[in-house]
């Protein structure tokens, strides 16, 4: 009979701890949300809008993931357990909530604390290495002042919703920092000047 007791006790504590394996593995396992942002008076899609997320019940920043395309479209994986939001400047953040892989329509309101929203267009660009033209993967590309930035991919290349006028800060390990105002809409090439390194006695 002990054994009978034992047997079953221990199968009922496999069955838990699989169950609540499950479970986390069901909260943590990934989401992929596709769609697209638009104004939600007249329907045009909206260009530049921050797509990022983080957990629900956490504190800290969001993390900053993907922008809108001309086309208003996006592509954001997360865990499950995480909240994601759409932002836009002159616009009305919206929060949202997803428990399984969706598609959706988002429709951003215009902030009535803003009397003009203002044009917001992607920069693109490439950082490189100025002594031999080398990508710089991982570069910091953050708008002057804010915690608003990209990381160049492994091409060194980057986009980023911004305003005619916006001052870039570009930095990277290693590299001069250098500070550059977007006064076009072409694409830029951006040189980063090593910092020689200075023997210590």
């Amino acid at each position: 009979m002990t054994r009978f007791i034992r047997i079953t006790v221990l199968f009922l504590l496999l069955l838990v701890l699989g169950i609540g394996d499950s479970t986390a593995q069901s909260v943590w396992q990934p989401i992929t949300v596709t769609g697209q942002v638009v104004d939600a008076a007249d329907g045009q899609p909206l260009v530049g809008v921050n797509i990022c997320y983080r957990r629900d019940d956490a504190l800290a920043g969001y993390v900053h993931k993907d922008i809108t395309d001309y086309d208003g479209h996006f592509k954001l994986s997360y865990p499950r357990k995480y909240v994601m939001t759409a932002t836009r400047i002159g616009y009305i953040p919206q929060q949202l909530h997803f428990s399984s892989d969706t598609t959706i329509l988002i429709r951003l309101e215009k902030d009535p604390a803003v009397v003009k929203c203002p044009e917001i267009y992607l920069a693109s660009g490439v950082v490189l290495d100025e002594e031999n033209d080398e990508p710089l993967i991982g570069a910091s590309v953050l708008i002057k002042d804010t915690d608003i930035g990209v990381a160049t991919d492994i091409n060194g290349e980057f986009k980023i919703a911004l305003q005619k006028g916006t001052v870039l800060e570009i930095s990277y390990v290693g590299c001069s920092k250098k500070t550059v105002k977007i006064s076009k809409k072409e694409p830029m090439i951006i040189k980063l000047k090593p910092i020689p390194h200075e023997c210590v006695p």
